[in-house]
């Protein structure tokens, strides 16, 4: 279980090293020093190497090698990977990225440089410092949009990495976190981000868990992760700011990728398996048989899965959640249960449950899943609010409008398509 062992919340001796945010201001403006190196075992994260055509991967690495200071890239959605509800016929989309940075200050005194027709006028006027303290806003990300790289329209994110591993690790936003719940190809590699990830990965794995029925599909599963970073964003109520079908249209051309991010670790967490009983894995081995033993077959996705929904066993999936979304449940329950948890080391007099037992009844509450919910409304709603009034500043007015435009005319051609 030595996977399990890495990815366990915080529970790794590299916690400490991997990538956990500085309280320091100046980490952003590039004067803090990187911590020591991370060394994960051959092939660890191996699930997160989705694979494109050459042809794609090619464009990929020569769009980000036109970047200078990026330590980590990834590539996302349906410029990369097909989406259900887009015209083949129509022009080629755009490609988004997202880049993490150690010094996003510096990184952008660069980028001012070699490309200042990525930024608007006054954030060139105003400079790299400038851009940095705006970048910081909500989830702590700068976008430009409508990028022309060698006849390529592309959309790209800079974030810092200690913001990007805090978001993975705790959920302090779910802003690029949540993006990284889907298939995403990852272009320029880092050890430390891949750790922060694989932890992400098992967090979105466990609250899909917990926010389904004892039965449910494997299309089902694979949605409730997809849309748990669309929960609170305001994006998603606006009509035309996003496809309200977003969620289906990522996940049903996709079933194989996300089959192919979560089966291992869905393997490691253990509690699902055919509804129909033990698979026949006679004849199988290495990832086959691991696939079928889950129930995971080389259908459409419409198998039919069942959970352990033992007390004990969903209580340990609460007591691993990222701690952004422990602390909001903590606080709830605290409150409803008039009580409070006494944590290992506690003196022997202090009143309330013990942690264990604080977890088990918590989740036999029976509107856990609508607080969960919640919960992470909560958590991602002002952020992503924050980021989307902050576009003006970090595009411009005209690419806004331009940007806006596009949304609407996608949502208004699934709307067509639904009636």
């Amino acid at each position: 279980m030595q996977l399990l062992y890495l990815v366990s919340y915080h529970a790794s001796p590299l916690g400490d090293e991997l990538c956990l945010p500085s309280h320091n201001k100046e980490h952003h403006t590039g004067r803090k020093r990187e911590g020591p190196a991370v060394h994960l075992p051959v092939r660890f994260g191996s699930n997160q190497e989705v694979p494109v055509t050459d042809e794609t991967r090619k464009l990929l690495e020569k769009i980000v090698s036109r970047f200078r200071n990026v330590r980590w890239a990834v590539a996302y959605g349906s410029g990369v990977f097909g989406q259900d509800g887009y015209d083949p016929n129509a022009p080629k989309p755009m490609i988004d990225f997202i880049f993490a940075t150690a010094y996003p200050s510096h990184f952008h005194a660069v980028n001012l440089q070699h490309n200042p027709s990525h930024y608007p006028a006054f954030a060139r006027w105003l400079g790299s410092d400038y851009i940095s303290k705006v970048q910081e806003w909500g989830p702590g990300i700068w976008y430009a949009t409508m990028v022309d790289i060698d006849g390529q329209l592309i959309k790209y994110g800079v974030i810092s990495t200690d913001a990007l591993c805090e978001d993975m690790m705790d959920w302090s936003t779910l802003y690029v976190a949540g993006r990284m719940h889907k298939p995403v190809r990852i272009i320029r590699p880092d050890a430390r981000v891949l750790l922060a990830n694989q932890i992400n990965l098992v967090s979105a794995l466990r609250v899909a868990l917990l926010m389904l029925p004892e039965e449910f599909t494997e299309i089902e599963l694979w949605e409730q992760i997809a849309g748990i970073s669309y929960a609170g964003d305001p994006r998603m109520s606006i009509p035309g700011a996003e496809n309200p079908q977003k969620v289906k249209n990522i996940v049903r051309p996709q079933v194989d990728r996300f089959r192919g991010l979560y089966f291992k670790l869905l393997q490691e967490i253990g509690g699902v398996s055919p509804a129909s009983g033990p698979a026949n894995v006679s004849g199988l081995s290495g990832d086959e048989a691991v696939l079928a033993a889950l129930g995971l077959g080389k259908s459409n996705g419409s198998g039919l899965l069942k959970q352990n929904v033992d007390t004990g066993f969903r209580a340990q999936l609460l007591r691993k959640l990222p701690r952004n979304l422990k602390k909001g449940l903590e606080r709830v329950f605290t409150q409803r249960f008039g009580t409070k948890i006494v944590r290992p080391g506690s003196s022997p007099d202090e009143k309330g449950l013990e942690e264990k037992e604080f977890w088990k009844k918590a989740v036999a509450e029976p509107d856990l899943r609508k607080i969960m919910d919640q919960e992470l409304q909560r958590i991602i709603k002002g952020p992503a609010t924050t980021q989307s009034l902050k576009g003006i500043l970090t595009a411009g007015l005209r690419k806004s409008v331009l940007y806006a435009a596009a949304k609407v005319g996608k949502w208004w051609k699934s709307k067509s398509k639904k009636a």
